[in-house]
Order: structure tokens, then sequence, then C-alpha cells
């Protein structure tokens, strides 16, 4: 580290002075364990010791206390950015060790924060837990009237957002609520108190905030106002966090657009020659310390402007890297970040052994936003536009674009260097290019988004250069499995299943689809077969599915003219397509079925995307011999004789599985899902519910099938059908791109 430096001017000034004269001279001290170049190595390096410093020396708040959520906002956008699982685990499990519920006073701003953390992580999981408390909370205080004034008496801030950082707090929170329900209460609550607040604190003849009402009439020592330097930066970065959740045509988007604009050139104006912002804005002379936490907020919404073309890159990038490398100055050896303001409401000394965990939260966050800038600037860019033409919110929904539109719209893109941005949310999305026809050439690229109801979101497509973004583990699986008598398996984020193989043909089996119910997100296939042991649950999952010889969950068969069931045998060979990240395809050739004078075979492909409980099927028959009569089923597995669906329409057909309720392991919902156009009927015989696929053996045939457990998705017999109206809905409503 660096000895403390003093400026030139001040040293030449102290030339001859007592000890005693010496002690009154201010001391900025800073370290070297970082390098401040703006490359991706060195941001990596740097904010990854500064989170890890972080997490290995936790704060002594709880963790839904607002002063923990400002540093769950900072490392949730760590973890996007760098793909890496232990934060993503990190962040999962103070979510889950809090139960996902909010700060117990529920009208109270702060205590709203960590609704952020909770739906961040419901964004990707779907898991109805994630979101209810948050969801209560917050549907409780829209439904309050909010007709008080502001003015900072009888505990105000217990019930309105009366103080500028509550912006940070509160707000957000709502915005996220509506891209996860897509229920517009809650972002069009959010627009009202944002504007009665900004109204009330925000001066527009300074462009700043004032802390709260008490402050109206603060002076600081040299006469100016008194504006709070991380108050103004929990309005500005606030801002940010709220425009990623709303849509472009919202109708008070530019009003928020404008403020944020009007903010920056103020704030910019303001910086100081070594990169900081002083605690106090506007007296920068009584507080001499390059404040961390305000400077990194102040960054962050800086870099968040320029990467989503709403600030000049000319104008404010190179604020945005003066205030770096003050930042990166201010990190200890060790990964502490120093200079951080304790709590407070008002500007406060500071020095460089003081640090606070949403100080952290801020320089991530701008970490992030640096590194999304490095990867855009050596990137090729074009626009595309997706639409959720239906009135349902659609999460982690899979895209699907023609690669002529793709090549057209960006002729430098390839395989290897295709990239997605959401630029509403900033993220970089994981892609998967596939070639439908195996003709060795791409046909399309595929991505995965969420959708509010009827929103057209925009997309940069990406032609990536030497930089590129980081992803999260590929949580697809498709693969044989001879170490276990040759299974097949498969799975997604959400459900896993298997078929048999050759090796347990001579045990009689057949060719049934099994379900294997994951409770958790991330990959399970691989460890349970490693370990063998995943008939009861080990805290991820289990198999508890009863598959037989029959034809389990959406397995395929046929019926002979008298309605007898043969079910297919083990597949006899396989060959794997994709294999992820947004979606997983493989092909089974089964051997013949005798049915009568008809020899049957059968070759079956099986597609399955991120995000869903369901597969989807398509197979082809070559028939020898007359097969007058004999159709084609997919089938349910029934444990009591001619049980009839839990679930029916037109579109689906569900059966409520009662194999592990006995074990106390819940239900396992499984179904079948029609293509669009094709009217569903289903036929009972003693151990099936079946849906006939086709009358014609010489024509291909195609359905949807799946599993839900009711243990891990909150599904329960009377909601079942209620989720398959929504899996229906899905499949046959793909989102529309241009």
């Amino acid at each position: 580290m660096k000895l403390p430096y003093i400026a030139l001017a001040v040293v030449q000034f102290c030339v001859g002075l007592q000890a005693s004269d010496l002690a009154v001279i201010k001391v900025i001290q800073e370290s070297d364990a970082f390098s401040p170049t703006q490359d991706l190595a060195s941001i990596d390096k740097v904010t990854r010791a500064v989170a890890d410093w972080q997490i290995a020396n936790p704060y002594k708040q709880p963790d839904w206390d607002w002063t923990e959520a400002a540093l769950w906002t900072g490392l949730t956008a760590h973890a996007d950015i760098t793909g890496d699982k232990k934060y993503e685990d990190y962040l999962k499990n103070i979510s889950a060790g809090i139960e996902f519920k909010l700060g117990p006073r529920k009208g109270f701003g702060d205590d709203h924060c960590v609704g952020q953390l909770h739906l961040w992580n419901y964004l990707r999981d779907e898991k109805s837990q994630q979101l209810t408390a948050t969801y209560d909370v917050m549907s409780d205080y829209v439904n309050r009237p909010h007709d008080e004034d502001l003015l900072w008496v009888n505990q105000i801030s217990m019930r309105e957002w009366a103080w500028c950082d509550a912006l940070y707090m509160s707000p957000p929170t709502l915005a996220a609520l509506y891209s996860a329900t897509g229920e517009d209460r809650f972002l069009d609550a959010m627009d009202g108190l944002w504007w009665k607040t900004t109204d009330y604190l925000y001066n527009t003849e300074e462009d700043l905030f004032f802390r709260d009402s008490r402050y109206f009439k603060s002076k600081e020592d040299n006469g100016a106002n008194m504006y709070w330097s991380r108050g103004n930066g929990w309005v500005f970065a606030g801002l940010c966090h709220v425009m990623q959740h709303m849509p472009d045509d919202y109708p008070s988007r530019p009003k928020y657009v404008a403020l944020f604009k009007e903010m920056a050139a103020k704030l910019k104006s303001l910086q100081l020659a070594d990169g900081s912002w002083r605690a106090s804005l506007l007296d920068p002379d009584s507080y001499t310390a390059p404040e961390s936490s305000g400077t990194a907020f102040f960054a962050y919404g800086f870099m968040w402007g320029v990467n989503n073309g709403i600030l000049s890159e000319e104008e404010y990038q190179p604020s945005v890297m003066r205030a770096w490398r003050r930042l990166v100055k201010n990190v200890h050896g060790d990964g502490k970040l120093g200079y951080v303001q304790p709590i407070g409401e008002n500007p406060k000394k500071v020095n460089f052994d003081m640090t606070a965990v949403y100080g952290v939260g801020g320089f991530l966050q701008l970490g992030c936003e640096l590194r999304t800038y490095l990867i855009l600037q050596g990137s090729q860019q074009a626009s595309i536009s997706a639409t959720n033409a239906s009135s349902r919110v659609r999460l982690n929904e899979v895209v699907t674009v023609s690669w002529d539109v793709v090549s057209n719209k960006l002729p430098m893109a390839n395989v290897t260097n295709i990239g997605v941005r959401d630029t509403v949310r900033g993220h970089f999305l994981p892609v998967q290019v596939v070639d439908e026809d195996r003709d060795g050439k791409p046909d399309a690229l595929l991505f995965s988004s969420d959708f509010t109801p009827n929103e057209k979101r925009k997309f940069q497509l990406l032609a990536f250069g030497e930089n590129r973004p980081s992803y999260g583990e590929n949580q697809l699986t498709a693969r044989f499995v001879p170490e276990r008598k040759d299974d097949f398996a498969w799975e997604n984020d959400r459900v896993a299943f298997r078929v048999y193989g050759p090796a347990l043909a001579a045990e009689n089996a057949r060719g049934g689809v099994d379900v294997w119910t994951k409770s958790v997100r991330t990959p399970v296939v691989n460890t349970w077969y490693k370990n063998d042991d995943y008939h009861s649950d080990n805290g991820t999952g289990l198999d508890g599915y009863k598959v037989g010889s029959g034809l389990g969950c959406g397995g395929l068969g046929y019926l002979d003219a008298s309605g007898k069931l043969f079910t297919s045998p083990v597949f006899e060979s396989y060959k794997v397509l994709e294999s992820g990240p947004v979606r997983l395809k493989f092909e089974l050739k089964y051997g013949a079925v005798e049915i009568g004078e008809a020899k049957i075979t059968e070759k079956r492909t099986i597609t399955m995307n991120a995000g869903s409980h369901a597969f989807h099927v398509s197979s082809r028959f070559s028939v020898e011999g007359d097969s007058k009569g004999i159709r084609p089923v997919a089938g349910l597995a029934v444990r009591k004789p001619k049980s009839k669906p839990a679930a029916f329409s037109g579109s689906f057909l569900g059966y409520w599985d009662p194999v592990m309720s006995d074990g106390g392991n819940g239900h396992i919902g499984t179904f079948i899902l029609s293509q669009k156009g094709a009217p569903l009927n289903y036929k009972t015989n003693k151990n099936h519910i079946l849906k006939v696929l086709s009358t014609n053996l010489n024509k291909p045939v195609g359905y949807h099938a799946g599993a839900i457990w009711s243990k891990a998705e909150s599904v329960e017999k009377k909601s079942f059908d209620n989720s398959l109206y929504e899996l229906s809905h899905i499949v046959t409503n793909p989102i529309a791109v241009k």
C-alpha cells in the first residue's frame, strides 16, 4: 500500500511547520492494491475482492434491513454479470434464510428494499414462496390512501416516502412486482408516489433532492443549501432501478428520463478533479474525503445511462472513468472498501477505514455497468423487437429468431460471436444457435426473457468482439447413462425425466417415461446417478414415480382396432442434437412393435426448453404389413382403474397422481398438451388415460407432455387446471419477433 499522500501544494505549504500544525492537515489515503485500468480482468479482480471481503465480513444488521438490502442490489448485479454460481447460491440462501419476507414495518419504505432480492430470485425461479410475502405486503401498501402531507412529523416515514432515500428502497420493489406479475396497479401506484415525493423534495432550481423537509432551510458552512451526496445517490440509482422494469411506452417514462438527465447534468458539474463527490455536494471544502457511496451511485447512474442510450457517451464516460479510478484507490488490499460514510441522514466526515455494506452495493453495480460498457464497445449491434400478444405475464419465455433475420440485421454475426442483450433490464442473455434441418447451417437463434402482458420489448443483437459476457452454468442435461443400464435422462431447471434403454430389455422393461421431481433449479441428474441415492428426498428432490410396464408420463403406445394398448419397447439407439443452454433436443429410435400383421418402428424427437415443465414429442413411424385400425396414442399412467382426468379441456388433460403422497412427498401432476389447432379427446383403460394422436401412421404426430410436483411448485389439485391452462397458452402462443 502506498503511504498516505498530500497534494503537492499542501506539502509545499507545510514545509517548516511544527508537528502540532501538521496534525490539522487533512490527509487522503489510498491503496494501489488493485489496478484502476478499465479492462475486464482488472474490473473483475477488484469487484470480486470487494464482494468476497464483504461476504466474509458480514454486517451486524438483520438480512432484511435496508443496509443489507442495498448490498443485495449490488450483489445481484455482480452475480448476473459474472455468472458465478457461488454468488447466486449465497443470495438464494439469504432470501430463503429470512423466509422471503420483508422487514417488519409494513409501511416503512426502507423495509421494502429486500423485496428486490426476493423478486430477483422469483424472476429466475418462479417459485411462489419467493413472491408471496412481498406481494402481500406491497398489495396492502398500494391500497392505502397515501393522502398525508410529507412534512417530517408524526412518524410520517412509517407511512409515506417522505425522505429521498426511500426512492431507492420501495419504488424499485413495486416496479419489479409489476415485472413479476404483470399487474399494472404496482407500477401505477409507484408512479404516483414517486412524483408525490419528487414534487416535495426536489429543488428544480438546483436539480437536487433535499433529504427530507427538515433540511429545506439547512445551510452548509459556506452558506449553500445542504444536499447530502448519498441521499441524492439513492435517488439517482433508484431511477435506474425503476426504469429497468418500466416499459418503453409507459406514459410517465419520459418524465423519469427527464429527471434523470437533469440530475446527471447537475451531478457532473459537481464532480471534483479526483473523480469523487464529497459527502456534501455543495460544500466539498468542509468534507474533504472522497466519499465512496455517493461517488459509486453517481458513477453507476452515469454508466447505466450511457449503456442504455440516455446519456451521451462522449460527455459522461470520462466522468465515470475518473470516478472509477478514485474508487479503486479506496479499496484496501484485502478488498475492504473504504471512505464509506456510516449510517446517517446528512453529510458527515469519513476516513479510509470506514466502510458499510451499502457502499459495496453501489461499487458492485458500477463494476457491472463498466463490464457491460466494455462488452458493448467491442460489439457490432442491431435491434429486434419481440411481442407478447397475450394478456398474460410470460416469465423465462424462450424466443425464437430466424437466422435469416439475424443475418440481415447483423451480417457480422456467426455461431461463435452472437449475443443478445435485454435493453430493459440490461442483462446479457444466454443464447443458443440451432440447426433444425441438420444441414450444418444455422436456422434460428434462441434466447429467453420476461414479458409483461401485451408488451413489445426491444433487444440488442450483438456480434461480440474480444470482450464477451460471462453466463451462468448450463441448467440443461440430455445424456445416455450407460452406468445405469442404458437410461437416457434429460432435465431442465424445473423437472427431469428418463426412459429405459437396451440393457433393461432383458428385464422386460418398456418405453414409458419416468419423472424425477426436483425442488431446485440446478441440475440433479448427474449427481443422483453418481450417488445412486435418489428414491428418498435428499433436499433436492427424488425419484418417487412408478412407471412399471406402462406409458408413465406422456409415453407413446398404440391401440389396435379392438382398443387393446401396446406400449413402446425400450429405445434401441439415441442421438443428442442440442444440449442447451436454452433448449435440449435428442432423438430416440425404437425397435418394432408387432401388432397383428403389422410391424411398427418409431423415430422420436424430444425437445424441452429451459423454464418449462413440458417437453415436446415429435414422432415418425415406419410400418410393415397391414396397420389398419392401429392408432398411436400418448398416455398418462393412473393408479386406480379407469381413473378420469383431474383436469381437462380441449387443449390439455392432467392426472393428479397420488404415487408419492403416502410418504409425505406430495403429488405429481402429469399432463399432456395438444399442439395448436389439434383438439384433445381422451380415452381411459384399466391403467391409463390416453390421447389418440392420429388415425394414420403414415403421418408424423406431435404433442407436449410433462409433470409438476406439488411440493416444489406450490400447486394443488384445485389449482392444477389453472397451471395447465397457463402451460397450454404458452406452448400455443409463442412470442412474435420482428
